[in-house]
């Protein structure tokens, strides 16, 4: 929206903040979708209908991969969340590509990966990267990438088998 970028721009003397360049029916449909990913989706008890309607707000989910209840994606940007092939997400895991003072970076969880109950995944200014057949222990705070085949655990997580 030109209008909201030339109020920051020309009276505060800021930078537009990133939803400036939306569009309107962008700008209407950004609180539906929070309602439906935040409320409708975790509560959902049917697995594969839960994981396409992740899908069908914009989330890359791959074939086979479950996404227990409870858990919460980041919609601000559902392409910066990418999970491939086989993956498990137990429930109550949070992915978070946003902060404060950071842009909108990826996640990217690659095939065969096992997240572990109330899982915390931040990506951090850089993005991360959970690796193949990587298991990650429930409660653990992921905000760094993890090489294929390792285990870790704790918060923040920590390599314990590789």
């Amino acid at each position: 929206m030109k209008l909201i970028e030339l109020y920051y721009e020309k009276i505060l003397h800021k930078d537009a903040p990133y939803y400036a360049k939306y569009s309107l029916i962008k700008i209407v449909m950004k609180p539906i979708i929070k309602f439906f990913n935040l409320v409708i989706i975790p509560n959902t008890p049917f697995l594969r209908l839960r994981v396409m309607f992740y899908r069908l707000i914009g989330f890359k989910i791959g074939k086979n991969s479950d996404i227990g209840m409870k858990c919460y994606l980041d919609e601000i940007d559902p392409s910066k969340l990418i999970i491939k092939d086989n993956v498990t997400i137990s429930c109550n895991c949070y992915f978070t590509c946003h902060g404060k003072g950071q842009s909108h970076t990826k996640i990217v969880i690659h095939d065969g990966a096992y997240i572990g109950m109330r899982v915390n995944i931040l990506s951090g200014k850089h993005g991360i990267e959970i690796g193949k057949n990587v298991i990650v222990g429930a409660g653990s705070l992921v905000n760094k990438s993890i090489h294929d085949n390792s285990t870790v655990v704790g918060v923040p997580a920590k390599v314990i088998n590789s």
